[in-house]
């Protein structure tokens, strides 16, 4: 099992002098000051590295097996079960935006190069979607070159208008000041809210660790945080947000070091009715 996997690489790594791929920084972000490995994702190798794989998964994309892969994978393998509950999960969410309408505006908070418009285009061809896409600036001046139906930017002025579906699918937790991104996705969001692959713990704090990202051609260290569950969904309410639903991603790393080994998980929201447009029950 892939669980079982990590841990034995964990137990190698631990042996050796290779440092582990996920750890525990107590310090938190104030680590980027004195670790000059953490480059953050702004960085050539991130962006080549994912140019690279862009036609791959364009072409997995057009196949009628499972969907069941990760847009950076170079594996051939279409059964990988995280993956696939990612993707159902967020056929779910764009299939209730279609319900209220066939033509929907779409902010990808941290899309890369705009994986997800093709995704969308894959899982529903006859639902029209105006998506636009916020990430650093070298995803962003790739994801023009290569998805030119698409929009970018590289500052938060995109949260100043709405959308119907606001997504961040690995992304919130990237954000130093995770809260104030909350408030300002959800600002920015019309009818639907989706945070997934949110890694979350149930009992410890949230706190910060450290992903080494080398073994997939990032060449680069990034901070991340990992939630305590109930501080996110209250955060999430005080935002204005009300829980929908949650989803289960089935992705664990092992965090070296950690006060408690999370879980990545998916929650769906909708803004709070204002009171004078609630409907009667």
């Amino acid at each position: 099992p892939p669980i079982l996997v990590m841990a034995l690489r964990s137990l190698v790594r631990s042996r050796s002098r290779e440092p582990s791929e996920w750890e525990y920084i107590p310090e938190g972000f104030g680590r980027m000051e004195t670790d000059q490995a953490i480059k953050g994702w702004n960085v050539p190798a991130v962006r080549s590295s994912q140019r690279s794989r862009w036609t791959a998964f364009s072409r997995k994309l057009a196949a009628v097996g499972p969907l069941g892969f990760a847009f950076d994978s170079e594996q051939d393998t279409y059964k990988n079960l995280p993956c696939h509950n990612i993707v159902m999960s967020y056929a779910y969410v764009l299939g209730l935006c279609a319900l209220e309408s066939s033509k929907i505006s779409m902010l990808d908070w941290g899309g890369g190069l705009g994986h997800y418009s093709l995704l969308n285009k894959a899982l529903y061809p006859q639902i029209t979607v105006d998506y636009y896409c916020k990430d650093v600036e070298l995803l962003a001046a790739e994801g023009r070159a290569l998805n030119p139906d698409a929009q970018y930017s590289t500052d938060e002025a995109c949260l100043d208008r709405t959308y119907d579906l606001v997504n961040a699918s690995t992304s919130l937790q990237y954000a130093k000041d995770w809260v104030a991104t909350l408030r300002g996705l959800a600002h920015a969001t019309g009818r639907y809210l989706f945070v997934t692959q949110l890694p979350v713990v149930s009992s410890a704090k949230s706190f910060v660790f450290v992903q080494r990202p080398y073994q997939y051609g990032y060449n680069t260290e990034y901070l991340a945080w990992c939630l305590n569950r109930e501080e996110f969904l209250d955060a999430a309410k005080a935002a204005g947000l009300q829980l929908v639903r949650e989803f289960m991603v089935g992705f664990q790393p092992v965090i070296k070091n950690a006060p408690e080994q999370n879980e990545y998980q998916g929650f769906l929201f909708r803004p709070v009715p204002a009171v004078g447009n609630m409907k009667d029950p």
